[in-house]
C-alpha cells in the first residue's frame, strides 16, 4: 500500500516505539504514587514535558488526549479569562473540533458571539480583513496555521501583529504545522497553540497545548494516571521531527512538485502557488467529473491510501466546507481529494501513485463518455 494520508495520521517512529517500550518496561509506576517507582515514573514524565517545551521556547505545556481536545482546552482557557463573554473571530475553514466547540459554547453562554473572517480563493486570511472586524469587545481570535485540507500557510505573524496592538488573545491550531514547518509563536504573539502527537510519528491518544509563559507559567500533565510511556514517546518523536524540519521540507516539496507534474492537466491544484505560503506536506486536488469519494475508493483498490478531507469528517458525505468557503460550488467541492506526504514517502511511490491515479481518471472519463454516447438519441449519432 502506498500511504499518502499522513495529514490524517502517521506511523510511530522507530525511536518513539523504542522509548515507549523502554519506559513501559522500566518506569511503569503510577506517577501519583509516593514510592520510588511512582517517583521514577513522575520524573520520566516531567523530563518528557521539558523536552516538549524546548521545541517551542518560552512556553508551558498542557497535555491532552488529542489534538481536537487540545484545541478545545486552549479555547476554553482563553475564554475563561473573560468569563465566556465577548466577540470571537474565526473562519469557516477551521477544523471541526474548533467550529463545533465554538457553536456549543455560544449555545451555553449567551454573551459569546462568533464572526467569520473571509478567506480568499487560496485559503489565506488577510490581516486587513481581521483588523476591519475587530470590535471593542473582541476577546479571542483563532485561526489554523496550516489549513488542514489544502495546506495553505497563513501569515499568522502579520495577523498576530494586528492582534497584539489591539490586546486580543490569539490561538492557532498548529496540528498540521508542528514539527513540520517553523511556528512563529513569539513573533505572532500567540497565547496558545494546539498540536497532536500522532501527526508527527508519535503515539495516538495524546495532544498538547503550548501556552505562552505570560498566560500560563506551569506545565500540566493530564488528570488521572499519566501515560508515561506515551508521553515519553511523544517527546522523542517531537524532538526528532523538529530537528529534521529543514530536510523534511526540502524532501516533501520535491515530492509535491513531482506529483503535480505527473497529474493530468485538467486536475485543479488547490492552495497557494508560492512555496513559502504552501505546506509541502499537503496537496489538495479537484478531479473534474469524478467525486472524491469515488476516487478514494478506486485508489484504495489500486493500493493507494488518500483522503477526501479531514479524517474527523470521514463518514460525512457533505461537500467540504473548506471548498465552499473558497467559493466553489457544492458539486465541485465533492470532487475534492487530499494527498499528504512525509519524510518517509519515496519518490518512486509518488511516480507509481501518479500513474495509477491518472489511469483511474482516464477509465472514469471513458466510462462517462460511453454513458453519454449511449444516452444520445439514434438520430443525433
Amino acid at each position: 500500500m502506498i500511504y499518502l494520508d499522513y495529514a490524517a495520521t502517521t506511523p510511530m517512529a522507530p525511536e518513539a516505539i523504542r522509548v515507549y517500550q523502554e519506559v513501559a518496561s522500566n518506569y511503569f509506576g503510577n506517577a501519583n504514587s509516593l514510592h520510588t517507582k511512582g517517583t521514577d515514573a513522575a520524573n520520566v514524565a516531567q523530563a518528557a514535558l521539558s523536552t516538549l517545551r524546548n521545541t517551542i521556547p518560552d512556553t508551558s505545556v498542557h497535555l491532552t488526549r488529542s489534538g481536537s481536545e487540545a484545541n478545545q482546552h486552549a479555547i476554553d482557557q482563553l475564554l475563561n479569562v473573560h468569563n465566556f463573554k465577548g466577540h470571537i473571530l474565526t473562519c469557516r475553514t477551521e477544523h471541526p473540533s474548533i467550529r463545533e466547540h465554538l457553536q456549543k459554547l455560544i449555545e451555553i453562554y449567551p454573551g459569546l458571539i462568533m464572526e467569520d473572517v473571509p478567506v480568499d480563493e487560496q485559503g489565506h486570511i488577510h490581516p486587513s480583513a481581521v483588523e476591519a472586524r475587530i470590535k471593542p469587545d473582541t476577546i479571542l481570535v483563532t485561526f489554523a496555521h496550516v489549513q488542514h485540507e489544502i495546506g495553505t500557510i497563513r501569515d499568522i505573524s502579520a495577523i498576530g501583529e494586528v492582534l497584539t496592538q489591539a490586546g486580543i488573545s490569539f490561538h492557532s491550531d498548529c496540528v498540521q504545522s508542528y514539527g513540520k514547518i517553523p511556528i512563529p509563536m513569539k513573533q505572532a504573539g500567540l497565547a496558545a497553540i494546539s498540536v497532536a502527537a500522532h501527526k508527527i510519528h508519535g503515539p495516538k491518544g495524546l495532544g498538547a497545548v503550548f501556552f505562552s509563559k505570560t498566560f500560563q507559567p506551569n506545565d500540566e500533565l493530564p488528570t488521572g494516571t499519566a501515560d508515561g510511556p506515551a508521553i515519553a514517546a511523544f517527546a522523542e518523536a517531537a524532538q526528532i521531527q523538529v530537528q529534521k524540519t529543514d530536510d523534511s521540507i526540502t524532501h516533501t516539496r520535491q515530492l509535491r512538485a513531482k506529483m503535480i507534474e505527473r497529474l493530468p492537466a485538467d486536475v485543479q491544484i488547490l492552495g497557494a502557488p508560492a512555496d513559502h505560503r504552501q505546506s509541502p506536506y499537503i496537496l489538495g486536488l479537484c478531479l473534474p467529473k469524478m467525486e472524491g469519494q469515488e476516487a478514494m475508493l478506486a485508489c484504495d483498490r489500486q493500493g493507494i491510501a488518500i483522503a477526501t478531507g479531514s479524517a474527523c469528517r470521514s463518514g460525512d458525505h457533505k461537500p467540504s466546507e473548506t471548498l465552499l468557503a473558497l467559493g466553489h460550488t457544492p458539486d465541485k467541492a465533492r470532487t475534492f481529494i487530499r494527498l499528504s506526504f512525509s519524510h518517509e514517502t519515496c519518490l518512486s511511490e509518488i511516480e507509481q501513485a501518479a500513474t495509477r491515479l491518472t489511469r483511474i481518471r482516464a477509465r472514469r472519463l471513458a466510462d462517462a463518455e460511453k454513458i453519454e454516447w449511449q444516452g444520445t438519441p439514434t438520430a443525433d449519432r
